[in-house]
C-alpha cells in the first residue's frame, strides 16, 4: 500500500465544545472501516497486513519538556512484534489552509513507519508498517522521510508558547536522529515557535510506538491539534 493510500483511509470526526466544559461528539464511520479498525487497529502496511501490538513490551519512553498542555493523550501505538520505526511522515496544515479556516493548526499529526530489520535496515524500503495514535483534523500527509540505516532514536520538537489573545498552534515540527547520531531528519513542518532540547536517546534498538496529546476541535475557539508526543524504546 503506497502513501497515497493510506492518506485515503481518514476518518470524519466533528466535535463542538459547550461552555460548561461537557463534549459532543460525534462521529461518521462507515461498517466497512469501524471493521478494519476493529481488526487491525490504527496501522496498515504496504505489501500486506500485520495484527495490531498495542501490548508490546518496551523498555523505556521518551519525552521532551516543551509541549504544550491542550487536549489528551491517545493511544498507545506500537509497531509490530520485530519491527521498529525507520521513517516519519507529518500532518501539517498548510499557509492556504489556514488563512481559509482562519486559524492555525501548524503539526497535526505524525506517523512512524516501521521495518523489520530481519529484512534488512538500509534503504530502500517496500514492506512497512505504518502506526499513528490520534492525529489532528487539518493538513495533508508528507512523504516519508527515511533513515539511510538504522533507526529513529531519539527526538526534538519545535513548540509555540501560549500566545493569548493570538492565535496559538502549540506543536509545528519534529526533528529525529538516527542510530549513533550520525543523521538527523528535519520533519516539513511549520516555523512557529522554537526548538526544544533533544529527548533521551532509546535504549535497545530503537523506536517502535508513539503516543500523541491532541486538542479536539474548538468550534469558534482557538485549535492547536498536536501538542505534545511520547515515543517507545524497544530492544
Amino acid at each position: 500500500m503506497n502513501q497515497q493510500t493510506h492518506t485515503r483511509l481518514s476518518i470524519l470526526i466533528s466535535s463542538k465544545r459547550h461552555q460548561n466544559g461537557s463534549q459532543t461528539m460525534y462521529k461518521f464511520l462507515p461498517l466497512t472501516v469501524i471493521l478494519l479498525l476493529a481488526v487491525f487497529g490504527q496501522y496498515v502496511i504496504a505489501g500486506g497486513r500485520f495484527e495490531r501490538t498495542i501490548s508490546r513490551p518496551f523498555r523505556s519512553f521518551l519525552t521532551v519538556h516543551n509541549g504544550m498542555r491542550w487536549g489528551s493523550w491517545g493511544q498507545k501505538e506500537m509497531c509490530p512484534t520485530g519491527m521498529y520505526a525507520t521513517g516519519f511522515s507529518l500532518k501539517v496544515a498548510g499557509m492556504w489552509e489556514s488563512l481559509l479556516v482562519g486559524d492555525n493548526t501548524a503539526l497535526n499529526g505524525i506517523r512512524l513507519h516501521c521495518i523489520n530489520p530481519s529484512k534488512g535496515s538500509s534503504g530502500p524500503y517496500e514492506d512497512y508498517a505504518t502506526v499513528q495514535s490520534d492525529v489532528g483534523s487539518w493538513g495533508k500527509w508528507s512523504d516519508i522521510k527515511w533513515c539511510s540505516s538504522g533507526f529513529l532514536t531519539s527526538f526534538q520538537m519545535r513548540v509555540e508558547t501560549y500566545q493569548g489573545t493570538w492565535d496559538d498552534t502549540a506543536a509545528n515540527n519534529i526533528r529525529f536522529n538516527c542510530t549513533g547520531n550520525t543523521e538527523m531528519l528535519q520533519g516539513s513542518g511549520t516555523s512557529w515557535g522554537e526548538w526544544g532540547d533533544w529527548s533521551e536517546t532509546c535504549g535497545g534498538k530503537g523506536i517502535c510506538g508513539i503516543e500523541t496529546m491532541v486538542e479536539q476541535p474548538q468550534g469558534v475557539g482557538d485549535d492547536t491539534a498536536l501538542n505534545d508526543v511520547r515515543m517507545y524504546c524497544c530492544d
